[in-house]
């Protein structure tokens, strides 16, 4: 009898002994999957907050890139419209700003307009310009004393169409040889003088829409012939 009560007594011990060996095991097993289930959500949680902040990131690149592209878009329409606006103004000067013969006349009303010649006159006379006529008819011819000296006298040579036309025609003295040694001066009204070198002489004249020809020539000692002709 006390043989089976030992026997039962160390089962029971046995049966404790693995029972607390068994508790002990299961401890410390659920103590590493707590630690295994806390690391997962755990890095879990941080992998969330990484995408997260990776969205967020991501977000507004995006948000900066349309951004980007609408100043482009922006710069481009305003880069367009500036080179419209700058084809268009060369344009409109290339139309206001007279260039070339354009130029040379536009320079010359200014220079008469600053001379004291009214603007209407000048108006008037561009409204009257057409094509110039040549006028090759018979002139009357007029017969005038040449200036012999150094200096020529205020009343010398001679005018033609009512003081339009004048020529003065001098030499060095009486001896010189007019073929060389003579000089013409034609002075017409609203015209730089012109000065010819020698006799004769043939030269053209514009008088509004008419060009002239005035002939300058001696055939007797002293005197200078001149002819201008007409339509």
């Amino acid at each position: 009898m006390a043989i089976g009560n030992r026997r039962s007594r160390d089962r029971r011990q046995r049966a404790r002994r693995f029972l607390f060996r068994a508790t002990k095991w299961v401890l410390v097993l659920a103590i590493f999957v707590g630690l295994g289930l806390w690391s997962y959500q755990t890095g879990l949680d941080l992998a969330r907050a990484e995408v997260a902040g990776l969205q967020r990131r991501l977000d507004a690149l995006g948000a900066d890139t349309r951004a980007l592209h609408a100043s482009n878009a922006r710069l481009e329409g305003e880069l367009r419209q500036a080179r419209q606006d700058n084809a268009a103004l060369q344009r409109r000067y290339e139309q206001d700003v007279p260039r070339g013969a354009a130029a040379e006349l536009f320079s010359l009303a200014q220079q008469r307009i600053g001379a004291g010649i009214p603007r209407e006159r000048i108006e008037q006379v561009l409204r009257d310009a057409a094509p110039v006529i040549r006028c090759e008819g018979r002139g009357t011819s007029r017969r005038f004393a040449i200036a012999y000296g150094p200096r020529v006298p205020e009343n010398a040579g001679f005018e033609l169409h009512d003081g339009l036309v004048r020529v003065v025609v001098s030499a060095p003295n009486q001896s010189a040889d007019l073929s060389r040694a003579a000089t013409v001066v034609v002075s017409v009204a609203g015209q730089e003088p012109v000065t010819l070198t020698g006799l004769p002489q043939r030269h053209p004249i514009v008088l509004g829409n008419a060009e002239l020809t005035l002939s300058v020539s001696s055939e007797i000692r002293g005197f200078a012939t001149v002819a201008l002709s007409g339509c």
